[in-house]
């Protein structure tokens, strides 16, 4: 009897720390996406950018970092060793985007054409579809699910309920835990965790300085820009654009 009693205890201190373990959450940390974006799909009806492809590359890699806590979390391009020249440097987007989910807000810093352009607005939400598949990323189960961001693009991200914030690459938030993988349909852009660290972000990561900038919403830089580049820069190419912030 004594016996049989010791391994029921074993046994259940065992199935407590399963438990335990399956269900952690973490509210902090550090994910380090690599980003492939594929160039030739991505411009193939672009008229005015093929012109500018190198022959032989098709595509191109980039790394970035999200760090996140339980209120905020800050997306930021990690600079390669290698500077690329001419038009190819502008082909892909290194935009910074920072969130305040307590104050849904949230302020991007855009790379446009060479220039920081800074905007702030509230954090509009996305009516993402869950679905039963499953796949593995970075250790970590992920659920898949879709959006679709107009009438002919959908966008699929796999997220883990094991990070609890509801965050993600490039700005890419509103499911019920952290986004690790991202990909449009085609497969012209695909983001996937690479590196997980839980940490405690330093608080100086979720800042930015904006004294002196001016600073715009979504709707004030989109009537500026066709304002003075209409000429080159159509509605349609700007609402796509800023439907990924």
């Amino acid at each position: 009897m004594i016996l049989n009693g010791i391994k029921n205890s074993v046994l259940a201190v065992v199935l407590t720390l399963i438990t335990t373990a399956s269900f952690a959450q973490e509210t902090a940390g550090r994910i380090v996406f690599e980003r492939k974006t594929n160039l030739k799909k991505l411009f193939k009806d672009n008229k005015r950018v093929r012109p500018f492809l190198k022959d032989g590359v098709t595509w191109k890699i980039e790394q970035f970092e999200l760090y996140f806590n339980d209120s905020s979390s800050a997306f930021l391009p990690i600079e390669g060793d290698d500077a690329e020249e001419g038009m190819m440097k502008f082909l892909t987007t290194h935009n910074t985007i920072y969130k305040n989910y307590r104050k849904n807000e949230k302020l991007c810093v855009l790379d446009m054409w060479g220039t920081e352009t800074y905007i702030k607005d509230s954090i509009l939400p996305r009516k993402w579809k869950v679905t039963e598949s499953k796949r593995n990323i970075g250790g970590y189960q992920c659920r898949k699910a879709m959006w679709e961001m107009n009438d002919s693009t959908r966008i699929y991200a796999w997220f883990t309920v094991d990070l609890v914030p509801s965050i993600g690459p490039e700005g890419f938030d509103g499911l019920p835990g952290a986004i690790l993988g991202l990909a449009t349909e085609n497969g012209s852009i695909i983001y996937f965790a690479k590196e997980v660290e839980i940490i405690e972000p330093d608080p100086s990561k979720f800042v930015k300085d904006m004294k002196g900038k001016d600073v715009f919403t979504v709707a004030e830089l989109k009537k500026r820009i066709l304002q003075k580049m209409g000429q080159w820069v159509k509605e349609d190419d700007l609402n796509a654009m800023f439907s990924w912030l």
